[in-house]
């Protein structure tokens, strides 16, 4: 009677272990056998971000720091790198409509975009910086000094909402900066707050736009740029982070900073 009783419940518990395993296969996270099989790393990046990410007009490839790093785990992976060609606003729903694996771009880690997608570790530092007409001369310290001022800002990035936030109103939202340093070369706007790695790449090698980056301002919205990785994909989070990491303690990390002028 034991025995059987025994050989019941045994039957029982197995039954119910088959039973959750199909009812929850969804739990399985194959993300890094998912790239590995497909033979190829399938990335999303802007062609404006410079030194980020931006196209080389002499090899017609986007180049840039986030991309260094790209590349590199890439090969850790044992696979190709695959850059798809793609707006700022376009970043996050490329992401999470799953037409690429990953997002590497000069996008800063918040909580906000948390909400919706994971980043890897803090891969490069980044700072905004305040860029104007070439012919103002006014030593801008703070937000505060760009009241009543025509500002503008890049859409989906922190600065947009920061201004908002110190209480500059009627920010107008453009797609690039470099439409913004268009516009500023032709006294449609005053000021605005941009990437400082982008702005000193710009303001150097694009003279025609005629802006300066204001060397008095004093920034407020640091913060981390990060490979965006869907919040599914934790398999593939964790060996990037362990990449990133060897990156790191090798010094990789410092020395695409340098390559690039940063």
């Amino acid at each position: 009677m034991h025995k059987r009783v025994l050989t019941f419940g045994i039957g029982i518990a197995v039954g119910l272990v088959l039973m959750v395993g199909l009812l929850f296969p969804a739990f399985a996270d194959d993300s890094v056998a998912r790239v590995k099989k497909t033979g190829e790393l399938v990335i999303a990046s802007t062609v404006t971000g410079v030194p980020t990410t931006f196209m080389d007009p002499k090899t017609n490839e986007v180049q840039g720091t986030m991309i260094d790093a790209a590349k590199h785990i890439a090969n850790k992976l044992g696979v190709k790198l695959k850059v798809v060609e793609t707006p700022w606003s376009a970043l996050i729903p490329s992401l999470t409509g799953k037409k690429v694996d990953l997002i590497c771009a000069a996008m800063v880690i918040t909580e906000k975009r948390k909400e919706v997608i994971d980043f890897s570790d803090p891969i490069f530092p980044y700072c905004e910086a305040m860029i104007v007409k070439l012919s103002d001369k006014k030593q801008y310290k703070t937000i505060t000094d760009l009241q009543g001022l025509r500002i503008g800002a890049q859409v989906g990035t922190i600065y947009a909402k920061g201004l908002e936030e110190k209480g500059i109103k009627g920010v107008k939202v453009y797609e690039n900066i470099g439409e913004i340093m268009m516009d500023i070369s032709n006294d449609r706007l005053d000021a605005s707050i941009v990437d400082a790695p982008v702005a000193g790449y710009l303001v150097k090698t694009k003279p025609e736009f005629k802006v300066r980056t204001v060397e008095t301002y004093q920034p407020v919205m640091c913060g981390d740029l990060g490979i965006g990785i869907r919040k599914d994909d934790q398999d593939l989070r964790k060996e990037i982070n362990k990449i990133v990491g060897e990156m790191k303690e090798k010094g990789m990390i410092k020395d695409i900073l340098k390559k690039w002028g940063q």
